[in-house]
């Protein structure tokens, strides 16, 4: 038999597609973005400050260092991940 290769690609991420990849993806959990795990201070007040307008409008809340979703927040999950997306290159990485 022949040996069949299955084709792959690999990605590599620079720190800040990790970053807004954690972003994206941590927000459409129960739990939500874990502030804690952003490394520098900069890029939480950065989270922060983009988050408050979502925070007033009643789609985030923050308890406890955590950004969740509201129910209403749920509905438009892709459009506030976007515009709390990093832009520039960061010196650190979420892990």
């Amino acid at each position: 038999m022949k040996k069949q290769v299955i084709p792959c690609e690999k990605e590599i991420l620079t720190p800040v597609q990790k970053l807004n990849e954690y972003i994206m993806t941590s927000l459409r959990t129960i739990e939500g973005l874990d502030l804690t795990r952003i490394p520098e201070a900069p890029q939480i007040d950065k989270l922060k400050a983009a988050s408050r307008k979502f925070i007033e409008r009643g789609l985030i809340v923050e308890e406890a260092k955590q950004l969740r979703l509201t129910r209403k927040g749920k509905l438009v999950a892709d459009g506030i991940a976007a515009e709390l997306f990093f832009d520039k290159e960061i010196p650190q990485i979420v892990d």
